[in-house]
């Protein structure tokens, strides 16, 4: 009963973060004016294939809380196909957004906003990565699948808040919480904290630090015009 229980955590913190992706993007696209139809068609396939990784997320931690693990494994192999569209994707609206000379965010210059998304790409997949490493280990495999959630969750978070009129600081406020809820889980069934829940606060801390000051350097701006211009 404990090993569902704990499973139907997933599958919960799973919606929570679809919710949180719903909430923060489609509210936006419909006050634009003309609508979803005055969108990029890049945006649209790009939004359709991050939201299909969510629903994938919950569809697997549903079937392992079911006990329905070969369709589990199965449904897997469309997950990595997904996850490796969506940063082959990333790479592009990256580039898109970059050659916008208006494009910012919090204010920062262009090559400065590049690292928000960079990041979240890279330990989604570092997340996921690891993830598919560790499929023979529920314990490990289910909170990376998890991380790699919650790694790319800033995007949503930001137009979430920013859509209720809160401040800046409530996204990482948001973020912190969603980790909060890891770490707690962990506490109650292990007694202390899975080292895959560590490794993901890292990298969220990592991913912080450089965008409030690697992105400020000329190396990164560099970087940058060479690999996105």
């Amino acid at each position: 009963m404990k090993k569902r229980q704990g499973e139907r955590f997933f599958l919960v913190m799973g919606l929570v973060l679809l919710g949180i992706v719903i909430g923060g993007f489609v509210p936006p696209i419909l006050a634009r004016p003309g609508g979803a139809a005055s969108m990029p068609s890049l945006l649209h396939v790009h939004g359709v294939v991050f939201v299909s990784w969510f629903l994938v997320f919950c569809g697997q931690a549903h079937l392992a809380a079911s006990g329905n693990i070969k369709l589990h494994m199965r449904l897997g192999k469309a997950s990595v196909l997904i996850a490796a569209t969506m940063i082959i994707l990333g790479y592009f609206v990256i580039s898109g957004a970059y050659a916008k000379p208006d494009w910012s965010i919090a204010g920062m210059s262009r090559a400065a906003s590049v690292m928000f998304p960079f990041t979240d790409i890279v330990n989604f997949a570092i997340a996921y990565g690891l993830a598919l490493a560790n499929r023979r280990n529920p314990t490990a495999h289910k909170r990376l699948m998890l991380l790699a959630g919650i790694l790319m969750i800033d995007p949503a978070v930001a137009r979430l808040v920013s859509t209720l009129g809160a401040e800046v600081p409530v996204i990482v406020i948001v973020e912190l919480v969603l980790f909060g809820v890891l770490f707690a889980y962990d506490l109650i069934t292990r007694r202390r904290p899975s080292w895959t829940s560590l490794l993901g606060f890292g990298l969220f801390i990592a991913a912080l630090a450089a965008k409030l000051t690697v992105s400020q350097h000329p190396v990164w701006h560099l970087f940058v015009d060479f690999v996105f211009a």
